[in-house]
């Protein structure tokens, strides 16, 4: 279900009291925050219904309306409807009495993460779909045959820095074009290799200083070269002062190699120990604590989502990927979308409200067969709020179970409907029965405990 901005805008400008009551809107990274002449106006409970809108708050003096991550799309429509008063954006709220900025440090996050995990979703089920075939006997695994099929998926894991180094390039607003050529060091297949190339002259040098390199180099690194990419971006700072002909001769030049040769021998190693230490912290506590561990994990996923914080997670879940060959955090994470679609059918068949009704049906084909979980989030779930507790409790049973019985998962794979058999092919029908038990969980806590057309505001 595609969300309506303009209608959303209609109907906050209207709650809020009118035109005439606001005196200037901005917004950050995930709130539209109105000055108000008169926040008493404001209707709280029926803007918090809105589909679309997450809550409402009071603060800093402003009237603050919660969106998420969609926020510019929100403002762009309102201010279509008032662009006499417009005052655009403003700096990303911070935490309380705090000097850090956790919804900015996510926004960059995802906005290294968000334009390419399409492709790395789509490659991850490529390889699930070769391994299922693999499992069964459908394929033999030392034929060309499925050497060609898993190169399809596995080439983008295997140059996924040269991915990131675009994206990342963007978002640090730095020269995609030399934050790619450094990733093309870092992955270039003589790179991957000096390490054994070097072993018997006691390792590599440069200058005489050795080069401290994982085992296959840093082909697949994740976190490396984000970092890397960041420091390009104040390299370049100074280059911007030679005169154009030398810039566009040397400058680039420079960065280049500075930014490659620093990440080599300095950011590419503290980053890497830093990498391997938080992935180690949590394969330690899934270990000794599997099922409060995979609980937690699973019932928090939903409100990570809500405020795009997941995307904090995604970058660890796709390093233990590329170093471990397999990820035991995303399958944790798997059940969610049964289980809201689960939670939003109890909603549908329990519900009398027609409005409600239709809504639940959108929301629940776009969870259980589209994979989009956001409509059924931010348009029921968080709306009635009892619905969306029950939802991440049946989450958290499923996350338990699959903690339990330690599925490891080669993939980010897209969970949906027909995804079903491939996740029983690769990750164990154990896996499939948790998720479908949390399914059953959710949808009877909602619908005797969860939800009663009591709490829908008459429009």
């Amino acid at each position: 279900m595609a969300q309506d901005w303009n209608k959303l805008a209609t109907d906050i400008i209207e709650l809020v009291g009118g035109e005439d009551n606001i005196t200037s809107i901005t917004h950050c990274v995930t709130r539209l925050r109105f000055m108000l002449k008169d926040e008493s106006k404001a209707d709280d409970q029926r803007i918090g219904q809105l589909n679309g809108v997450i809550q409402v708050m009071h603060a800093s003096g402003q009237y603050q309306v919660v969106i998420g991550n969609k926020v510019g799309e929100a403002y762009d429509a309102v201010v279509a409807q008032l662009p006499n008063l417009a005052a655009g954006e403003v700096e990303a709220e911070e935490e309380e009495k705090g000097g850090f900025s956790l919804n900015a440090l996510f926004d960059i996050v995802s906005g290294i993460f968000v334009p390419f995990i399409g492709i790395f979703t789509a490659a991850g089920l490529a390889r699930a779909l070769v391994m299922m075939a693999v499992t069964l006997g459908w394929m033999d695994q030392a034929s060309s045959t499925y050497v060609v099929l898993n190169a399809i998926g596995d080439g983008v894991f295997q140059f996924l820095p040269i991915f990131i180094a675009a994206t990342a390039a963007k978002k640090f607003k730095c020269n995609q074009w030399i934050a790619m050529g450094v990733a093309a060091f870092l992955v270039c297949p003589s790179m991957v290799g000096l390490k054994d190339a070097f072993a018997e002259a006691g390792g590599p040098t440069l200058f005489g200083a050795p080069v401290v390199l994982p085992d296959s180099g840093y082909l697949q690194a994740v976190f490396p070269i984000i970092f890397a990419v960041y420091l390009q971006s104040w390299l370049e700072k100074p280059m911007k002062l030679l005169p154009g002909v030398l810039r566009d001769l040397l400058g680039n030049m420079l960065v280049l190699v500075l930014t490659s040769l620093i990440t080599l021998m300095v950011v590419g190693p503290v980053i890497n120990t830093v990498s391997s230490w938080i992935a180690a912290g949590l394969m330690a506590t899934l270990n000794v604590v599997p099922v409060l561990a995979g609980f937690l994990i699973a019932a928090l996923w939903p409100v990570l989502i809500i405020f795009g914080m997941h995307w904090g997670i995604i970058p660890i879940m796709i390093s233990n990927l590329m170093t471990l060959g397999y990820d035991v955090i995303g399958p944790i994470t798997n059940g969610t979308n049964y289980v809201i679609g689960a939670v939003v059918l109890a909603i549908l068949l329990k519900t009398k409200k027609q409005g409600v009704r239709t809504t639940a049906t959108e929301c629940l084909a776009s969870a259980w067969l589209g994979a989009i979980t956001e409509p059924a989030i931010y348009g029921l779930l968080l709306k009635f709020k009892r619905p969306f507790l029950t939802m991440a409790l049946a989450c958290g049973v499923s996350g338990a179970i699959t903690a339990a019985v330690g599925v490891q998962q080669v993939g980010i794979l897209t969970t949906s409907v027909l995804t079903l058999p491939v996740l029983a092919a690769t990750n164990g029908v154990p896996h499939v029965a948790g998720i479908l038990l949390a399914s059953v969980v959710g949808f009877i806590a909602t619908y005797f405990f969860g939800f009663n057309d009591s709490m829908v505001v008459d429009e």
